[in-house]
């Protein structure tokens, strides 16, 4: 008789367990748009130029996306930031930020800010891979390693809504070798 009452007490733990487990596997397993660096990780010589493109691989239909990029201003200068293929994909009508509005780059505090572009087509919508911006920087003279860190990331739908996303910075070495 007394164990049956230690069967209730085990049993309602473990269930508990499995429960909220099962709700934690489950809301890892939902499939995430990536937004990441490219490539992840490159080496580049003193004074080399280089680009780095921020690509969007949606798993749903989106029609607009932002971010900023943080960087180290003592290893890398950023030159300039340019509109990818991501959201003009079939024909579409977009608007690009820094297009529109300078100073989104700051090499002082090694920052990219204000990147954002969406689909003006009305009903405009892609689901394919693609480039959403291109990155233009230059080496300095030190060497070292940068992380490309990727912040206020966010991708949305043709009705405004954010969709999951997953987020993947990237790494630039300057080296003299």
């Amino acid at each position: 008789m007394k164990y049956r009452n230690i069967y209730r007490w085990l049993a309602l733990p473990l269930l508990l367990s499995t429960v909220v487990g099962l709700l934690f596997v489950g809301s890892a397993c939902t499939p995430a748009t990536a937004v990441s660096v490219s490539p992840y990780s490159q080496t580049v010589a003193p004074g080399q130029t280089f680009t780095v493109d921020i690509l969007v691989n949606p798993v749903a239909e989106i029609a607009g996306a932002q971010f900023e990029l943080f960087f180290d201003p003592s290893l890398v200068t950023a030159i300039s930031v340019t509109e990818g293929d991501l959201l003009n994909q079939g024909g579409c009508d977009t608007f690009f930020l820094p297009d529109f509005r300078p100073g989104t780059i700051d090499n002082d505090a090694g920052t990219i800010t204000g990147v954002a572009c969406v689909i003006t087509t009305p009903g405009g919508k892609v689901s394919s891979s693609g480039t959403l911006a291109t990155i233009i920087f230059t080496a300095g003279t030190t060497a070292g390693s940068s992380i490309l860190q990727l912040s206020n990331s966010m991708v949305g739908n043709s009705t405004g809504q954010a969709v999951s996303i997953s987020v993947t910075g990237g790494r630039v070495t300057v080296s003299a070798e």
